[in-house]
């Protein structure tokens, strides 16, 4: 199981472009998913994971943790359409114990593809966020 933890690092994320982010619940359900990833051709810099209260911290939704221009940036982001939401909604999933995974797709057949390994492992909240669109995928 290969994937990159995003709890290590102390960087800003800014928005996941051309990327699936969807909840799984249980490490279990994380390790099955990540593993069918890379058994599916995605590389361990293309899986994403971020977890618990340091996960929650790094997603950093008002940006206070990342000072001026990430609050500066977040604050541009809410005259936005959903990705707020989303990212409140990521946010308490990482406080209640599940697992964010985030997947780089850069094409429609990778999308579905990626969306099938969440429907198998009971991943929700699953959505594609574009280049200029935030898109709820049925899962």
């Amino acid at each position: 199981m290969e994937f990159t933890s995003l709890n290590e690092g102390s960087e800003f994320l800014t928005y996941p472009t051309n990327k699936v982010l969807g909840i799984v619940n249980t490490a279990e359900d994380l390790h099955g998913a990540v593993t069918e990833l890379n058994n599916a051709g995605f590389a361990k810099d293309q899986v994403q994971v971020l977890c618990g209260e340091k996960g929650a911290e790094r997603l950093d939704t008002t940006g206070e943790h990342h000072g001026f221009f990430a609050k500066l940036y977040r604050m541009v982001e809410n005259f936005g359409d959903m990705e707020p939401k989303h990212l409140r909604e990521y946010q308490s999933e990482l406080l209640g114990g599940h697992f964010l995974l985030a997947v780089d797709v850069p094409d429609e057949n990778d999308r579905t593809r990626v969306l099938d390994v969440f429907k198998a492992h009971g991943g929700h909240g699953v959505n594609f966020f574009g280049k200029w669109t935030v898109e709820g995928l049925p899962s």
